[in-house]
This record gives structure tokens, sequence and C-alpha cells, in this order.
């Protein structure tokens, strides 16, 4: 009797046994022989699935036995099995009850291939090979710091410290068609304390990157522009005039003719404003327009109306009305 081995179910597997004489010469099995196996220590014989083949490659008293192991002709998992000679004769003597050989189903080994008569990849120095395709518990994270990962691989995302990018490494086919848009950007995502000290510089963009072209038609419009914006731009102006800018050219362009003054006690109305203006010549500022910063007056910011008189031993202004009267030390220009 041999043991022949742990073997999976739906396996076809072969056994060879010899039969030989009280003298030990090798003798035909005789007697229409029958070959069964037992299943633990049932008493039930399976034949099926079972073929004998005496005086195998014509040898004497060398016989095969093929096995196909399917649960089709009764055989099951974490099972013991002995093959058994149920009927046959070796020179005239009966051999019934000799055990052939014995085998499991698998009941050894708890480490086997999915699928049949593969074999485990094991390294030179003992470890098991790795199929990326399964892995137990994928969505655990992994330590790949060795690991590299082809060009042609997307990765979901990545969190922590990215190194180095390669020349081409992102284009705009690494970006979806609106990806990155003003709702993706957070308000203030970046400001002063994101742009290191030359971190971006005329080399940081390519010729011609910003141009009209790159620039949507309309895309700095009105809407673009928050009224506080216009009137900071505005502020900024009459600061500048009110500076001492008054020698020809030190705006950009000659710009002698703007006068600037204030309104001071005296006449304060929606139609006249006595002023500090130095200029004595009667009406000598008809026909052009005085433009209120109204820096006290706040509702008068920002409007204009033209001057009708103008008298020039008071310095009393005369205009077409306005909103609101202004106080004295508003300040104003005259264009």
């Amino acid at each position: 009797m041999s043991w022949v081995g742990d073997f999976r179910l739906e396996d076809t597997f072969d056994v060879k046994f010899c039969t030989v004489t009280t003298t030990g010469a090798p003798t035909t099995l005789a007697g229409t022989p029958v070959i069964s196996a037992y299943v633990g220590n049932s008493l039930t014989q399976i034949t099926a699935g079972i073929t004998l083949t005496v005086d195998f490659d014509a040898v004497t008293g060398l016989h095969n036995v093929r096995v196909v192991a399917t649960a089709a002709n009764g055989y099951a998992t974490a099972s013991n099995y002995q093959l058994v000679i149920t009927t046959g004769t070796v020179g005239g003597t009966s051999v019934v009850g000799y055990v052939v050989a014995q085998f499991s189903i698998e009941a050894r080994s708890s480490l086997r291939p999915t699928t049949a008569g593969r074999t485990l990849d094991v390294s030179a120095t003992g470890e098991a090979g790795l199929d990326w395709a399964n892995i137990g518990a994928p969505t655990t994270a992994q330590n790949l710091s060795a690991t590299n990962i082809d060009v042609d691989q997307v990765v979901a995302s990545v969190s922590g410290a990215v190194g180095s990018i390669g020349v081409g490494g992102i284009a705009t086919t690494s970006f979806a068609a609106g990806a990155i848009d003003a709702a993706a950007i957070a308000a203030d995502a970046i400001g002063a304390a994101e742009i290191a000290n030359g971190a971006i510089d005329a080399a940081t963009f390519a010729a011609g990157a910003i141009d009209a072209a790159a620039i949507a038609a309309d895309a700095i419009g009105s809407s673009e522009l928050a009224a506080t914006a216009v009137a900071e731009i505005a502020d900024g102006v009459w600061d500048e005039l009110r500076a001492g800018h008054t020698t020809q050219a030190s705006y950009g362009e000659n710009q002698a003719a703007v006068i600037s003054g204030s309104a001071i006690t005296g006449t304060l109305s929606t139609t006249q404003m006595t002023t500090d203006l130095t200029n004595a010549t009667n009406d000598s500022m008809n026909g052009r327009t005085v433009i209120f910063k109204g820096n006290v007056t706040a509702a008068l910011a920002g409007q204009a109306t033209n001057i009708t008189a103008y008298v020039g031993a008071t310095k009393l202004v005369t205009y077409t009305a306005v909103t609101n009267a202004p106080a004295n030390g508003d300040l104003f220009l005259i264009v």
C-alpha cells in the first residue's frame, strides 16, 4: 500500500501497483478484477471514475489505476480515500481486500493554487511572489517607498510631499476641460505670503505665454471690477494730484490746467461755494467742470458739475445744482 497524495476535487491522477505470487514473482491480476474507493469508514464503495489497466504497458503484474476525482463521481473535499481490490485473483488465489493505495481530497495542505497545476513562485531568498491583482485588504495603506509607477499609470490622489516632475510631466492634456476654474480656487488662495520673493519672475513665463489670445474677450470688464476698486483708483489719482505734482510732465503728460482746492466757510449751498482758490480774475473759471472729492460730505463723492460764474475777490464759485451742499474742507478739482 502506498500514500499517493492530497488532490484537488475535480483532479485526475494515476496510481500503479504490482501483484505477485507467494514466491514473489509478478503475476497478472485475474478474475475480472475491480478496484473500488472507500471514503473514511464508510461502507459505500465508489467505482465511478476508476479505470483499471491490468499488465500496464504489457508488463506482467504491473497495473495502473486512473482516478477521476470529481464531485459527479462521488468524491468530496476534506475526505480520505483507500483504493481496494474488491474483485480479483492472483495465481488462482483471491486478493479481495488488498489495499492498493491511499489518497485524500483537499484534506491536507492549506496552501494550494487557485488554478490546478500552478506552483508558488518563491525567490532565491525565500520570499513568495506577489500578485498585484490578488492582494488581501487592498484598501489598506501600503508603504511603496521603493516602488516605481509606470508613466502610463494614473494616481487617484497623492498626499504629502511630491518630488520633482520631469520635463513635460504636466501638460495641457493632463487636465480635463474646466478642471481649474474660479470655483476650484479658494478665495485668497494665492496671496502675498504664498509667493516667495522672486518665486514668479520673467524667467518663469515662456515668451508670449500671456498675450491677447490667452485672455478671453471681456475677461476683465465692469462686472470683474468691484465699485470699491474704482473708488480706490480715484483716491490714488486724487492723492497724487494733491501731492504736489504741478510741474509739466510730472503725470506723464501736462496737467497744469487742473486746479485743486477746497470749500471754506462762507457761502456753501447746492449751487455755490466759497473756496480757497487764488485766482482773482472774475469768471475765469466759467465753462469748466468742478469734481467733488467729498471727503467730508460723502454724498458729493464723485459728483461733477459745470461752473457758471466766478468772483475773483471772494473766490465764490457758482455752478449747476448738485444733490448736496459741500461742507467746510470738502476737496474738489477743476478741469
